[in-house]
Order: C-alpha cells, then structure tokens, then sequence
C-alpha cells in the first residue's frame, strides 16, 4: 500500500487487488456489502496511522474509490464534516475566481486580439497556461509556494514486506511505472497535452509493435499530479503497470528510441 496526506483530515491510499486479499477481504463483497466495505476502510486507517499523522476523530465521514489500471485501486477517505468540506470548497471558488478576473482580463484579450504572427500564438499559449492554472487551483505563485510549505500531498509512505513487520520504514513517491502504446501518434497526443512542469524522466522503448515508456515521478511535485497522469495516459490508451524489468532488459528485447527526456521531445513534436 502506499499512502499520501491530502490534508489534515484526508489521505488518498493506492493498494492493489493482492493486498486487499492480504488484509482479509473480498474485492467483490466489499463492494456490495457496506458493513464489509465499512470495515475495509477502518482497515486502511489503522495502517495509515502507521506511516501519516492526521485526524482521524471524526470518523469517516465519506470516500470515494477508483478503478486503475493493473489491478489497482485509488481511495480516497476523508474525516471531514460534509459542512467543511462544502465551505473550503466554496472558499476555493471564491479564489479561482478573483484569480480569473485578474489573470483572464479583458483588457488582456483586447492585447492578444491586437498582435499578430509568432507573438500573438506566443501571448495565446501564456493565456491558455494560465487558464489552465486557475482551474487547476493554482490560483496565484504565492499561494503555490505556500502549498509547498504545508502538509498538503506529503511524501507517499509506502507499506512493503518489511514494513509490514514494523522493521523499518521508508517514505518515497509514487514507483517508476510503465505505459504501453500501441499507437504512437496516441503516445505523442498524450505527451503534447501535458504541461511543462508533468515531463517527467522518461525513456522511451520499441519491443515489436509496442511503444514502451518508462517515467520516473523523482521530479514529481505532488504526488496527486503523478496519478492525474496516469490516469490521462489511460485516456490516451496507455495501459499503465509497475515496472518489472530494467532498462538492460528493455535493451536486449527491444530498441531504445528516447532517453531520459522522451516525453519533452514528443511533446515538441
């Protein structure tokens, strides 16, 4: 399991299918049965109390769970009042929105609509970045360096087999992963929508028809952006899984096209 702190009530937990079964429950009847699905949820609690120190007082108020790719599954549980989490929610808003105003201008507009050539796609890219920004919740660069500074997305406390037996501990980001295309021009769709600071290193690979990326999240702000990419390279039909080989392997079965930059050169393209 590997656990991450979204905030002092909330923390996300990305387990797979075998240690559901470890923990002594049935991917199938806690899906159905609530007081099972209850009980799970208690179960990832207690261990997360191993690796995060949040508040837990509440109880569990609400969670959500997500299917991913190879087996795993991304759940989220919050002990946060339903009227909180409404009012941050409300309060975020309201920032977005005093961000938009002064970042998104009509005054702004006007000047792009009044350029011409290479400079007014140069002012269009800035303006789409920072519309991107504002609904990503960037609303401001003081508010990112404040982020940066807070408990919010903590380093993923990762359960291994020796963890497991209170022998030691080890904090780290999400593990390196690998994404299959088999079409390329999906594969460079899918790096051309990512923004700057989502270009991981990354290597890319040709084993027959398949196109092999492997991405390191070493450089990862959050580690809440690494599963967004996951998940988009999913939408891009990437079928994401850990990595079970190393590059020496990927060499001798197949051909190395890109190295450590692969996803800023398909970007470019």
């Amino acid at each position: 399991m590997i656990f991450w702190k979204i905030d002092d009530e909330t923390i996300r937990c990305l387990i797979n299918k075998d240690e559901i079964s470890n923990l002594g429950y049935d991917l199938k009847t806690i899906s159905e049965d609530a007081d099972q699905m209850e009980a799970f949820l208690e179960t990832i609690v207690q261990s997360s109390r191993d690796y995060i120190d949040w508040h837990t007082e509440n109880g569990i108020q609400n969670y959500m769970a997500r299917a991913l790719p190879a087996d795993q599954y991304l759940i989220t549980i919050s002990c946060t009042f339903q009227d909180e989490i409404i009012d941050r929610n409300l309060d975020q808003i309201r920032r977005m929105t005093e961000a938009f105003r002064a970042r998104i201008s009509e005054k702004r507009l006007e000047e792009i609509e009044a350029l011409s050539g290479e400079e007014k796609e140069k002012a269009f890219a800035e303006l789409s970045r920072d519309l991107y920004e504002v609904c990503s919740g960037d609303v401001s660069d003081k508010d990112r360096e404040d982020k940066d500074q807070t408990d919010r997305d903590q380093p993923v406390a990762t359960k291994t087999p020796e963890t497991a037996g209170g022998s030691r501990q080890e904090s780290r980001r999400l593990p390196d992963r690998k994404l299959v295309f088999q079409n390329l021009d999906d594969l460079i769709g899918f790096a051309g929508m990512l923004q700057k600071h989502t270009l991981y290193t990354s290597s890319l690979y040709k084993s027959a028809d398949q196109y092999i990326l492997l991405v390191q999240f070493d450089k990862c702000r959050k580690d809440s952006d690494a599963v967004s990419f996951i998940l988009a390279a999913e939408e891009y039909g990437g079928e994401c899984s850990p990595v079970h080989y190393d590059r020496a392997y990927m060499l001798e079965h197949g051909t190395r096209l890109l190295e450590d930059n692969a996803l800023e050169i398909l970007a470019s393209i």
